[in-house]
């Protein structure tokens, strides 16, 4: 793989992902100010309103996100030709989906539930008429970031501002709606400036072939979902609110990683679908990008199983406990994941949606299975569990259906640098167990990142990015 396109996707990643983790790291403030300010049972409301919501985001994006970053990546005046139908028609399918939601959930949910359920629903205009995929087809990532940003300060400030008491919980997905509207305005303006108008117009015919190839995706997402959040959805059905609110903790800190790795996705999207495949340029890209998203997850997931009560503690306070054993679990799957979203992010390049969905309902079958047969008896850290083995399967899956593409498995020899480093820093972690927190983790980091140094495994130029040579 050429420097430059290593380079490309570095600063590529690093704008996109520098912004979103800004972002997520503000919205993180949100709930975290949510859960100590009204207690698990309010948490839970909020977090079992936002689990059902996330599916009909999804619908209302129609899966086109990642395939219309790959189709304006091939072809740039897409953005002016095809974008303004696509949004336009996302924004119709959102209005329609905003208010199914509000009809079901105050037909069939108690008052409250139902409030928060439908105040949620009016998030979708901030999913339908998104631009962030043509954005980041145009390869200009920082406005994406920024944009994103700026709502979630909104949204903290108007939580901060209004959420005092017990039924204030109402005020949050009211402020996460604004918020993300807002974001999408931000985006719309960037685009204008950059001279692409988005206007309302629908050339069906022109846009209904990506929408045919994205519908595998929305399936494939729809049904990650069920593994992203049905042992929450599950566990509140053999479980109390509460229970629902300490797990739903440990898993704000797996969601701020998740979106990491969505990040790194849509980097390297552009960069694999412009690469060319008959000198093996495209194969090198995908095994480096295996190799350095291990070289990431791995810290991440041996670090935080360490120090996830101490985590925990720090951030919700003691009266989450309980939240501390399912995160150790929970993290454990960062590295699988990364993996998987590499591996899948080649099948969307390669043009097999169709196996991206059947990979993904295969997982989905074991993770119900799994849920039903152990949340009932072993709750919180039963539902950690499912998660867990349900990405070690999706991850051996995927690289098992990208070889029908050309893309080998990952040499083994590519992540004993990280292994060996990854080691070294459980070494020095394990011994600050009894030391606060913030003392442990640069510790740690820093323990991680000299050991890949001294193995020249990072790569540091005047004047470039540093690059991961693993």
């Amino acid at each position: 793989m050429s420097t430059t396109r290593e380079s490309k996707i570095a600063r590529s990643f690093a704008a996109l992902a520098s912004g979103d983790a800004l972002a997520r790291a503000v919205a993180f403030v949100a709930g975290v100010f949510v859960a100590r300010r009204l207690g698990a049972e309010m948490f839970g409301v909020m977090a079992f309103g936002q689990a059902v919501v996330l599916y009909f985001t999804h619908l209302a994006a129609c899966g086109v996100d990642l395939t219309g970053i790959r189709d304006i990546a091939q072809a740039p005046e897409r953005a002016r030709t095809h974008a303004p139908s696509i949004l336009t028609f996302r924004t119709l399918v959102s209005a329609g989906l905003i208010a199914l939601l509000i009809g079901g959930a105050l037909l069939v949910l108690p008052l409250l539930d139902a409030a928060v359920l439908a105040l949620y629903a009016l998030t979708l205009f901030g999913h339908g008429p998104n631009p962030k995929f043509v954005l980041m087809g145009l390869s200009r990532p920082a406005p994406v970031a920024w944009a994103r940003t700026a709502g979630e300060v909104l949204y903290v400030a108007l939580v901060l501002a209004f959420v005092e008491r017990r039924h204030d919980i109402v005020y949050v997905p009211w402020a996460q709606a604004l918020g993300d509207i807002l974001a999408v305005l931000l985006m719309t303006l960037a685009l204008r400036r950059a001279g692409f108008r988005l206007d309302l117009e629908l050339d069906w015919p022109a846009v209904r072939p990506l929408f045919a190839r994205s519908f595998p995706l929305v399936l494939n997402i729809l049904l990650g979902l069920l593994i992203f959040n049905s042992d929450l959805i599950v566990l509140r059905f053999f479980r109390d609110t509460e229970t629902v609110g300490w797990y739903s903790a440990s898993y704000q800190l797996i969601s701020f990683l998740i979106n990491m790795a969505w990040a790194y996705s849509y980097s390297l999207l552009p960069s694999l679908a412009q690469a060319r495949a008959d000198t093996g340029e495209r194969q090198a890209l995908y095994q480096t990008s295996l190799a350095q998203s291990f070289a990431v997850g791995l810290p991440i997931a041996v670090g935080g199983g360490v120090l996830s009560s101490a985590l925990i503690a720090l951030v919700f306070g003691r009266d989450y406990a309980q939240s501390g054993p399912p995160l150790a679990i929970l993290i454990a799957s960062i590295p699988w994941m990364l993996h998987k979203d590499v591996a899948m992010v080649a099948m969307i390049v390669a043009g097999r949606e169709r196996a991206v969905a059947a990979m993904t309902a295969i997982a989905v079958v074991f993770n119900l299975l799994a849920n039903v047969l152990v949340i009932p008896r072993y709750g919180m850290i039963g539902a950690a569990s499912t998660t867990l083995a349900t990405e070690v399967l999706r991850c051996v899956l995927a690289a098992w259906f990208v070889r029908r593409d050309g893309f080998a498995w990952i040499d083994p020899r590519r992540l004993w640098k990280s292994a060996v480093a990854a080691a070294a820093m459980a070494a020095v972690l394990v011994p600050l167990l009894d030391h606060p927190v913030w003392l442990a983790i640069p510790s740690g980091a820093a323990v991680y990142a000299l050991t890949l140094l001294a193995m020249r495994a990072v790569e540091w130029r005047r004047g470039a990015w540093p690059v991961l040579r693993v």
